[in-house]
C-alpha cells in the first residue's frame, strides 16, 4: 500500500509542475480578428493609432462652409450703398468683403498716339529728341507693355489723334493709335458662408435693394 501512496504523491507533484509552467508561458500578441461574414477587421486600441482620434467637427464645418465658392451681391454703382450691405452682413454674424470691379463698356474713351517700344532706352531717347526737334510734345513711356516707347498724347477726338499720327509719319517715325475703352466701377459684396445664405437670409441682407443680384463666384476672402 505504501507504493500506491507514493505514486499518488508523485503524480500530483508532476501535475503541479506542468500547470505552473503553462501559467508562465508568454501569450501570443493578438492584433486582428478576421470576421468571416464581412470584410471588417477588429483592431486592438493600441494599434489603431490616429484612426480612433475624435474628429474635429469645427474644422470640418469650416471646410464645408467656405469651400471654393462664395455668394456675391451687386453690382452697386455707389460705394456707400455697398458698404451699407456689408454692414448688414456683419450684423447677422457673417463674413463679408467688398470688391471693386472695373468693367469695360466697349465705348472708346480716349485715343493714345504713341511710337511703339524701341529696342533700347538709347533708341527711345533718339526718337524723343527727333520728335521734340520737330516741335511735337512727347515723352518716354517707362512702365507697362509700351515701356521704351514714346507718347505723343491722349485725345478724346478720333480725328485729332489720327491727324497727329499722319503728321509724325511724314518724318519717317512709326506711330500707332491705341484705343482706350471707357470703363466703369462696380462694387460687389462677397459673403463666405454659402450654406447659411438661404433665400430668406439673402432678402434680409439685401433690405430692399431691388437693383442688385446674388451670384455664386470663386471666393477671394482669405
Amino acid at each position: 500500500m505504501r507504493w500506491i501512496f507514493f505514486s499518488l504523491v508523485f503524480g500530483n507533484l508532476l501535475l503541479l509542475v506542468v500547470f505552473w509552467q503553462k501559467q508562465h508561458e508568454p501569450v501570443a500578441d493578438v492584433t486582428a480578428l478576421e470576421i468571416p461574414g464581412n470584410s471588417r477587421t477588429l483592431l486592438l486600441v493600441s494599434e489603431a493609432g490616429d484612426s480612433l482620434r475624435p474628429v474635429d467637427k469645427s474644422s470640418r464645418q469650416v471646410v464645408r462652409e467656405r469651400g471654393d465658392m462664395c455668394y456675391a451681391a451687386g453690382p452697386y454703382a455707389d460705394e456707400l450703398d455697398a458698404r451699407h450691405l456689408l454692414a448688414r452682413v456683419a450684423a447677422v454674424g457673417l463674413t463679408g468683403k467688398m470688391n471693386i470691379v472695373e468693367v469695360q463698356t466697349g465705348e472708346p474713351a480716349e485715343y493714345w498716339v504713341h511710337v511703339p517700344p524701341r529696342a533700347t532706352r538709347e533708341e527711345a531717347l533718339r526718337t524723343l529728341k527727333e520728335l521734340q526737334k520737330r516741335k511735337f510734345d512727347s515723352y518716354i513711356i517707362t512702365q507697362g507693355e509700351l515701356a521704351e516707347g514714346v507718347s505723343l498724347g491722349l485725345f478724346r477726338n478720333k480725328e485729332s489723334a489720327y491727324g497727329l499720327r499722319k503728321q509724325v509719319e511724314e518724318f519717317g517715325v512709326p506711330v500707332e493709335v491705341l484705343v482706350v475703352n471707357e470703363s466703369r466701377r462696380e462694387f460687389w459684396v462677397e459673403v463666405v458662408e454659402v450654406t447659411q445664405l438661404s433665400e430668406r437670409m439673402r432678402e434680409r441682407i439685401q433690405a430692399g435693394d431691388a437693383d442688385i443680384r446674388w451670384e455664386l463666384t470663386a471666393c477671394t476672402v482669405q
